[in-house]
Protein backbone atom coordinates (compact mmCIF):
# COMPACT_ATOMS: atom_id res chain seq x y z
CA UNK A 1 0.00 0.00 0.00
CA UNK A 2 2.88 2.69 0.32
CA UNK A 3 3.42 5.37 -2.06
CA UNK A 4 -0.47 4.62 -2.95
CA UNK A 5 -1.73 8.37 -3.12
CA UNK A 6 -3.38 9.71 0.04
CA UNK A 7 -4.56 6.73 1.45
CA UNK A 8 -3.94 5.94 5.34
CA UNK A 9 -1.97 3.00 5.98
CA UNK A 10 -2.12 1.31 8.99
CA UNK A 11 0.92 -0.62 10.67
CA UNK A 12 -0.12 -2.77 13.54
CA UNK A 13 3.13 -3.69 15.65
CA UNK A 14 2.57 -6.97 17.66
CA UNK A 15 5.44 -9.40 19.10
CA UNK A 16 5.42 -11.31 22.72
CA UNK A 17 5.71 -9.39 25.98
CA UNK A 18 9.07 -7.92 27.15
CA UNK A 19 10.42 -7.95 23.18
CA UNK A 20 9.81 -3.86 22.63
CA UNK A 21 6.48 -3.47 20.76
CA UNK A 22 5.60 0.23 22.49
CA UNK A 23 9.17 1.49 22.06
CA UNK A 24 9.38 0.15 18.21
CA UNK A 25 5.59 1.71 17.95
CA UNK A 26 6.79 5.33 19.17
CA UNK A 27 10.28 5.32 16.77
CA UNK A 28 8.28 3.49 13.51
CA UNK A 29 5.49 7.01 14.79
CA UNK A 30 7.92 9.01 14.68
CA UNK A 31 9.85 8.10 11.67
CA UNK A 32 6.17 8.18 9.84
CA UNK A 33 6.12 11.74 11.33
CA UNK A 34 8.85 12.97 8.89
CA UNK A 35 6.53 11.92 5.54
CA UNK A 36 3.13 13.38 6.87
CA UNK A 37 0.74 13.72 9.68
CA UNK A 38 1.03 10.48 11.90
CA UNK A 39 -0.74 8.67 14.68
CA UNK A 40 0.50 6.49 17.19
CA UNK A 41 -2.24 4.44 19.18
CA UNK A 42 -2.09 2.72 22.44
CA UNK A 43 -4.75 0.32 23.66
CA UNK A 44 -4.97 -0.98 27.84
CA UNK A 45 -5.72 0.17 30.99
CA UNK A 46 -2.58 2.91 32.07
CA UNK A 47 -0.76 4.89 29.57
CA UNK A 48 3.03 3.26 29.42
CA UNK A 49 5.37 6.22 31.09
CA UNK A 50 7.37 6.02 27.69
CA UNK A 51 4.16 8.57 26.23
CA UNK A 52 2.98 9.76 29.37
CA UNK A 53 4.60 12.98 28.59
CA UNK A 54 3.00 13.65 25.53
CA UNK A 55 5.61 14.56 23.48
CA UNK A 56 6.86 13.36 19.92
CA UNK A 57 6.64 13.89 16.15
CA UNK A 58 3.39 12.38 16.12
CA UNK A 59 -0.43 12.81 17.87
CA UNK A 60 -0.99 10.08 20.00
CA UNK A 61 -4.39 8.48 21.48
CA UNK A 62 -4.74 5.97 24.34
CA UNK A 63 -7.71 4.09 23.95
CA UNK A 64 -9.12 3.07 27.59
CA UNK A 65 -11.40 -0.39 26.65
CA UNK A 66 -13.83 0.21 29.80
CA UNK A 67 -14.18 3.74 29.02
CA UNK A 68 -15.14 2.68 25.21
CA UNK A 69 -17.20 0.35 26.57
CA UNK A 70 -18.84 2.31 29.04
CA UNK A 71 -19.37 5.12 26.28
CA UNK A 72 -20.83 2.76 23.86
CA UNK A 73 -23.13 1.04 26.84
CA UNK A 74 -24.38 4.24 27.60
CA UNK A 75 -25.35 5.24 23.84
CA UNK A 76 -26.69 1.82 23.53
CA UNK A 77 -29.46 2.00 26.73
CA UNK A 78 -30.41 5.44 25.93
CA UNK A 79 -31.91 4.25 22.36
CA UNK A 80 -33.20 1.16 23.62
CA UNK A 81 -35.07 3.31 26.50
CA UNK A 82 -36.32 5.89 24.01
CA UNK A 83 -37.57 2.74 21.88
CA UNK A 84 -39.53 2.03 24.76
CA UNK A 85 -40.87 5.52 25.41
CA UNK A 86 -39.93 5.02 29.02
CA UNK A 87 -37.59 7.97 29.19
CA UNK A 88 -35.37 6.26 31.65
CA UNK A 89 -37.98 4.56 33.96
CA UNK A 90 -38.11 1.05 34.34
CA UNK A 91 -41.09 -0.87 31.85
CA UNK A 92 -41.71 -4.33 30.07
CA UNK A 93 -39.04 -6.29 29.95
CA UNK A 94 -38.78 -10.39 28.52
CA UNK A 95 -39.31 -12.43 31.95
CA UNK A 96 -37.24 -10.11 33.86
CA UNK A 97 -34.51 -10.35 31.56
CA UNK A 98 -33.24 -6.51 31.14
CA UNK A 99 -29.81 -6.43 29.96
CA UNK A 100 -29.75 -2.02 30.17
CA UNK A 101 -30.44 -2.27 33.36
CA UNK A 102 -26.82 -2.09 33.96
CA UNK A 103 -25.68 1.54 34.27
CA UNK A 104 -22.35 2.27 32.31
CA UNK A 105 -20.16 2.80 35.72
CA UNK A 106 -21.26 -0.57 36.60
CA UNK A 107 -19.29 -2.16 33.83
CA UNK A 108 -15.51 -2.99 34.30
CA UNK A 109 -14.99 -5.21 31.11
CA UNK A 110 -16.82 -7.08 28.44
CA UNK A 111 -13.37 -8.96 26.11
CA UNK A 112 -15.03 -9.41 22.87
CA UNK A 113 -17.08 -5.84 23.11
CA UNK A 114 -13.86 -4.28 23.85
CA UNK A 115 -12.06 -5.47 21.11
CA UNK A 116 -15.15 -5.12 18.82
CA UNK A 117 -14.60 -1.09 20.32
CA UNK A 118 -11.33 -0.60 19.94
CA UNK A 119 -11.17 -1.62 16.11
CA UNK A 120 -14.00 0.81 16.09
CA UNK A 121 -11.90 3.56 17.36
CA UNK A 122 -8.61 2.42 15.39
CA UNK A 123 -10.86 2.12 12.03
CA UNK A 124 -12.41 5.88 12.39
CA UNK A 125 -9.13 7.22 12.43
CA UNK A 126 -7.97 5.34 9.57
CA UNK A 127 -10.69 6.47 7.64
CA UNK A 128 -10.97 9.65 8.73
CA UNK A 129 -8.05 10.89 6.35
CA UNK A 130 -6.67 13.12 8.97
CA UNK A 131 -3.44 11.01 8.96
CA UNK A 132 -0.94 9.37 6.22
CA UNK A 133 -0.21 6.86 9.17
CA UNK A 134 -1.55 4.86 11.69
CA UNK A 135 0.70 2.87 13.98
CA UNK A 136 -1.36 0.71 16.74
CA UNK A 137 0.56 -0.48 19.84
CA UNK A 138 -0.33 -3.70 19.40
CA UNK A 139 -1.40 -6.10 23.25
CA UNK A 140 0.55 -8.65 23.65
CA UNK A 141 -0.17 -11.59 21.84
CA UNK A 142 -2.97 -13.35 23.28
CA UNK A 143 -4.39 -10.43 23.21
CA UNK A 144 -3.47 -9.65 19.73
CA UNK A 145 -5.03 -12.78 18.60
CA UNK A 146 -8.62 -11.69 20.22
CA UNK A 147 -8.55 -8.36 19.28
CA UNK A 148 -7.91 -9.93 15.47
CA UNK A 149 -10.59 -12.36 15.57
CA UNK A 150 -13.19 -10.95 17.83
CA UNK A 151 -15.57 -8.96 14.54
CA UNK A 152 -15.26 -12.08 13.12
CA UNK A 153 -16.55 -14.74 16.02
CA UNK A 154 -18.95 -12.41 17.41
CA UNK A 155 -20.82 -11.90 13.82
CA UNK A 156 -20.84 -15.74 13.58
CA UNK A 157 -22.13 -16.38 16.86
CA UNK A 158 -24.81 -13.96 16.68
CA UNK A 159 -25.80 -15.38 13.00
CA UNK A 160 -25.74 -18.88 14.16
CA UNK A 161 -28.06 -18.18 17.71
CA UNK A 162 -30.11 -15.81 16.36
CA UNK A 163 -30.23 -15.44 12.13
CA UNK A 164 -30.75 -11.85 10.71
CA UNK A 165 -33.58 -12.97 8.76
CA UNK A 166 -35.11 -13.99 12.01
CA UNK A 167 -34.67 -10.90 14.27
CA UNK A 168 -36.04 -8.51 11.52
CA UNK A 169 -39.03 -11.03 11.53
CA UNK A 170 -40.68 -9.45 14.34
CA UNK A 171 -41.22 -11.41 17.39
CA UNK A 172 -43.37 -14.34 17.75
CA UNK A 173 -43.93 -14.15 21.01
CA UNK A 174 -43.29 -11.85 24.48
CA UNK A 175 -43.20 -8.42 25.51
CA UNK A 176 -42.49 -6.38 22.47
CA UNK A 177 -40.73 -3.68 25.17
CA UNK A 178 -38.17 -6.88 25.41
CA UNK A 179 -38.10 -8.28 22.01
CA UNK A 180 -37.13 -4.69 20.73
CA UNK A 181 -34.50 -4.21 23.72
CA UNK A 182 -32.60 -7.50 22.27
CA UNK A 183 -32.63 -6.20 18.60
CA UNK A 184 -31.53 -3.02 19.26
CA UNK A 185 -28.90 -4.79 21.07
CA UNK A 186 -27.92 -7.63 18.14
CA UNK A 187 -28.99 -5.63 15.35
CA UNK A 188 -26.00 -2.71 15.94
CA UNK A 189 -24.00 -5.19 17.49
CA UNK A 190 -23.93 -7.69 13.90
CA UNK A 191 -23.59 -4.94 11.53
CA UNK A 192 -20.33 -3.72 13.51
CA UNK A 193 -18.67 -7.01 13.53
CA UNK A 194 -19.50 -7.93 10.40
CA UNK A 195 -17.94 -4.22 9.18
CA UNK A 196 -15.18 -4.86 11.36
CA UNK A 197 -14.19 -8.54 10.36
CA UNK A 198 -13.93 -6.82 6.84
CA UNK A 199 -11.71 -4.50 7.99
CA UNK A 200 -9.19 -6.69 10.01
CA UNK A 201 -9.56 -8.80 6.68
CA UNK A 202 -8.47 -6.42 4.50
CA UNK A 203 -5.05 -6.49 3.50
CA UNK A 204 -4.41 -3.12 1.60
CA UNK A 205 -5.49 -1.65 5.13
CA UNK A 206 -4.34 -3.80 7.75
CA UNK A 207 -0.13 -4.50 7.60
CA UNK A 208 1.91 -6.28 10.83
CA UNK A 209 5.07 -5.14 12.02
CA UNK A 210 6.39 -8.23 13.86
CA UNK A 211 8.85 -7.74 16.58
CA UNK A 212 11.11 -10.23 18.74
CA UNK A 213 14.31 -10.40 20.42
CA UNK A 214 17.69 -12.17 20.14
CA UNK A 215 17.48 -13.59 23.44
CA UNK A 216 17.67 -17.48 23.58
CA UNK A 217 14.17 -19.30 22.80
CA UNK A 218 12.25 -15.64 21.07
CA UNK A 219 13.11 -16.35 17.66
CA UNK A 220 11.24 -19.97 17.78
CA UNK A 221 8.21 -18.12 19.93
CA UNK A 222 8.20 -15.51 16.88
CA UNK A 223 8.08 -18.31 14.49
CA UNK A 224 5.13 -20.03 16.63
CA UNK A 225 3.47 -16.67 16.61
CA UNK A 226 3.91 -15.89 13.08
CA UNK A 227 2.23 -19.40 12.05
CA UNK A 228 -0.22 -18.55 14.49
CA UNK A 229 -1.12 -14.86 12.29
CA UNK A 230 -0.75 -16.87 8.84
CA UNK A 231 -4.04 -19.16 9.68
CA UNK A 232 -5.55 -16.02 10.24
CA UNK A 233 -4.51 -14.52 6.72
CA UNK A 234 -1.97 -12.42 8.33
CA UNK A 235 1.89 -12.16 7.22
CA UNK A 236 4.38 -9.81 8.71
CA UNK A 237 5.51 -6.29 5.59
CA UNK A 238 8.79 -6.67 8.20
CA UNK A 239 9.68 -8.55 10.81
CA UNK A 240 12.36 -6.46 13.45
CA UNK A 241 14.57 -8.09 15.22
CA UNK A 242 14.56 -5.33 18.58
CA UNK A 243 17.66 -5.40 21.24
CA UNK A 244 20.59 -6.06 19.61
CA UNK A 245 23.54 -5.36 21.09
CA UNK A 246 27.13 -4.87 18.66
CA UNK A 247 30.30 -6.40 19.84
CA UNK A 248 33.51 -4.84 17.72
CA UNK A 249 36.70 -6.70 18.16
CA UNK A 250 38.39 -4.47 20.92
CA UNK A 251 35.79 -6.74 23.16
CA UNK A 252 37.68 -9.36 23.99
CA UNK A 253 35.09 -12.25 24.31
CA UNK A 254 37.64 -14.84 25.62
CA UNK A 255 37.92 -13.37 29.59
CA UNK A 256 36.49 -15.63 32.39
CA UNK A 257 35.03 -12.53 33.73
CA UNK A 258 31.12 -12.94 34.29
CA UNK A 259 30.11 -10.12 32.71
CA UNK A 260 32.06 -11.38 29.40
CA UNK A 261 30.42 -14.58 29.58
CA UNK A 262 27.20 -12.91 30.03
CA UNK A 263 27.76 -10.51 27.02
CA UNK A 264 29.41 -13.98 25.08
CA UNK A 265 26.28 -16.01 25.84
CA UNK A 266 24.21 -12.94 24.64
CA UNK A 267 26.06 -12.31 21.19
CA UNK A 268 26.11 -16.37 20.54
CA UNK A 269 21.78 -16.29 21.26
CA UNK A 270 21.82 -13.13 18.99
CA UNK A 271 23.67 -15.27 16.13
CA UNK A 272 21.43 -18.26 16.31
CA UNK A 273 18.41 -15.62 16.45
CA UNK A 274 19.52 -13.99 13.01
CA UNK A 275 20.15 -17.22 11.50
CA UNK A 276 16.49 -18.35 12.73
CA UNK A 277 14.65 -15.35 11.95
CA UNK A 278 16.16 -15.36 8.27
CA UNK A 279 15.27 -18.23 8.01
CA UNK A 280 11.50 -17.29 8.48
CA UNK A 281 12.12 -14.21 6.16
CA UNK A 282 13.14 -16.12 3.59
CA UNK A 283 10.09 -18.44 3.56
CA UNK A 284 7.80 -15.08 4.01
CA UNK A 285 9.70 -12.98 1.32
CA UNK A 286 9.82 -10.23 3.97
CA UNK A 287 12.86 -8.54 5.24
CA UNK A 288 14.03 -8.86 8.83
CA UNK A 289 15.43 -5.26 10.39
CA UNK A 290 17.54 -5.08 12.98
CA UNK A 291 17.62 -2.32 15.74
CA UNK A 292 19.71 -1.35 18.40
CA UNK A 293 19.76 -1.49 22.07
CA UNK A 294 19.96 1.18 23.12
CA UNK A 295 23.28 2.78 25.29
CA UNK A 296 20.42 4.26 27.77
CA UNK A 297 16.85 3.73 28.75
CA UNK A 298 14.34 4.96 26.25
CA UNK A 299 12.19 6.92 28.41
CA UNK A 300 10.58 10.04 25.72
CA UNK A 301 9.49 9.58 22.48
CA UNK A 302 12.55 11.40 21.56
CA UNK A 303 14.90 8.80 22.71
CA UNK A 304 12.59 6.39 20.80
CA UNK A 305 13.04 8.61 17.70
CA UNK A 306 16.90 7.99 17.96
CA UNK A 307 16.82 4.54 17.80
CA UNK A 308 19.20 2.94 15.13
CA UNK A 309 17.36 0.79 12.58
CA UNK A 310 16.07 0.84 9.26
CA UNK A 311 12.34 2.00 9.28
CA UNK A 312 12.48 3.00 6.30
CA UNK A 313 12.55 -0.71 5.13
CA UNK A 314 9.34 -0.65 6.48
CA UNK A 315 7.66 2.63 5.57
CA UNK A 316 8.77 2.01 1.60
CA UNK A 317 7.76 -1.72 1.75
CA UNK A 318 6.22 -3.82 -0.93
CA UNK A 319 2.14 -4.97 -0.09
CA UNK A 320 1.96 -8.32 1.42
CA UNK A 321 1.23 -11.48 -0.43
CA UNK A 322 -1.20 -13.23 2.16
CA UNK A 323 -2.22 -17.14 1.56
CA UNK A 324 -5.58 -17.54 -0.21
CA UNK A 325 -7.25 -20.63 -1.02
CA UNK A 326 -7.30 -22.14 -4.05
CA UNK A 327 -9.95 -24.58 -5.68
CA UNK A 328 -9.22 -26.50 -8.43
CA UNK A 329 -10.70 -30.15 -9.64
CA UNK A 330 -9.04 -33.42 -9.91
CA UNK A 331 -10.51 -35.46 -11.70
CA UNK A 332 -13.67 -37.23 -12.73
CA UNK A 333 -17.23 -35.35 -13.56
CA UNK A 334 -20.57 -35.99 -12.21
CA UNK A 335 -21.05 -38.12 -8.65
CA UNK A 336 -17.56 -39.03 -9.74
CA UNK A 337 -15.88 -35.72 -9.75
CA UNK A 338 -12.79 -35.02 -7.41
CA UNK A 339 -12.12 -31.61 -5.98
CA UNK A 340 -9.33 -30.11 -3.70
CA UNK A 341 -9.26 -27.10 -1.43
CA UNK A 342 -5.78 -25.99 -0.87
CA UNK A 343 -3.66 -23.12 0.92
CA UNK A 344 0.06 -22.11 1.98
CA UNK A 345 0.45 -22.30 5.17
CA UNK A 346 4.49 -23.27 4.99
CA UNK A 347 5.11 -21.80 8.94
CA UNK A 348 2.51 -24.06 10.76
CA UNK A 349 3.66 -27.60 12.83
CA UNK A 350 1.42 -30.02 10.99
CA UNK A 351 0.62 -31.28 14.48
CA UNK A 352 -1.78 -28.64 15.50
CA UNK A 353 -3.56 -28.72 12.32
CA UNK A 354 -7.14 -29.97 12.77
CA UNK A 355 -10.36 -29.54 10.14
CA UNK A 356 -14.06 -29.34 10.57
CA UNK A 357 -16.81 -28.18 8.34
CA UNK A 358 -19.90 -25.48 9.78
CA UNK A 359 -22.58 -25.11 7.32
CA UNK A 360 -20.93 -23.84 4.02
CA UNK A 361 -17.99 -22.64 5.81
CA UNK A 362 -14.25 -25.08 5.90
CA UNK A 363 -12.72 -24.49 9.98
CA UNK A 364 -9.23 -24.77 9.87
CA UNK A 365 -7.40 -25.13 13.16
CA UNK A 366 -3.76 -24.65 14.01
CA UNK A 367 -1.01 -23.40 16.27
CA UNK A 368 -3.83 -22.79 18.63
CA UNK A 369 -6.02 -20.93 16.62
CA UNK A 370 -9.10 -21.55 14.41
CA UNK A 371 -10.34 -19.99 11.04
CA UNK A 372 -13.17 -19.84 9.64
CA UNK A 373 -13.53 -19.80 5.50
CA UNK A 374 -16.33 -19.96 3.19
CA UNK A 375 -16.41 -22.65 0.66
CA UNK A 376 -17.11 -22.07 -2.76
CA UNK A 377 -20.19 -22.84 -4.36
CA UNK A 378 -19.07 -26.15 -5.95
CA UNK A 379 -17.56 -27.31 -2.58
CA UNK A 380 -20.63 -26.56 -0.41
CA UNK A 381 -22.92 -29.37 -2.42
CA UNK A 382 -19.38 -31.57 -1.27
CA UNK A 383 -18.29 -33.62 2.04
CA UNK A 384 -14.40 -33.80 2.91
CA UNK A 385 -12.52 -37.08 1.73
CA UNK A 386 -9.30 -36.33 3.20
CA UNK A 387 -6.59 -34.19 3.92
CA UNK A 388 -2.50 -33.51 4.01
CA UNK A 389 0.04 -31.55 4.41
CA UNK A 390 2.56 -31.67 1.68
CA UNK A 391 4.90 -29.14 1.29
CA UNK A 392 3.62 -26.60 3.14
CA UNK A 393 0.38 -26.86 1.93
CA UNK A 394 -3.09 -27.80 3.79
CA UNK A 395 -5.02 -29.77 0.76
CA UNK A 396 -8.53 -31.11 1.37
CA UNK A 397 -10.41 -33.14 -1.03
CA UNK A 398 -14.14 -33.14 -1.73
CA UNK A 399 -16.41 -35.39 -3.06
CA UNK A 400 -20.28 -34.61 -4.01
CA UNK A 401 -22.36 -35.42 -1.50
CA UNK A 402 -25.39 -37.44 -3.73
CA UNK A 403 -28.43 -36.27 -1.45
CA UNK A 404 -27.26 -32.43 -3.39
CA UNK A 405 -25.43 -32.75 -5.77
CA UNK A 406 -27.47 -31.84 -9.18
CA UNK A 407 -28.55 -34.59 -11.26
CA UNK A 408 -28.33 -34.87 -15.45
Amino acid sequence: MSGEGSATRLLLVSGAGGSGRTTVATALASRAAERGRALLVTVGRTVDPLLADGTGAFDHVHFNPVELLAQWWGSLSATVRAGRGLGGESGDTAGGFDPFALEPPELTGLADAEHILVLRAVRGHVESGEYRTVVVDGPAFDGLLSLLTAPASLAAYLERVWPRHVRLSGPASGPAAGALAALLLAEPLAGLADQLAAFVADRTVLELVHVATGDAGRPALARAELAALEVLGLRPVALVLNRMIDVDDRFALDLPHPAVRLVRARVAAQDDAREALAEVATVLDRPVIEAAEAAEPIRTPAAAAALTWDAAAILDAAPVAVPVPAVRSTGGAGLDARYEWSITLPLVDPSTIGLGRVEEDVVVEAQGVRRRMRLPSVLRRCVVAGATYEDGELRVSFVPDPEVWPRG
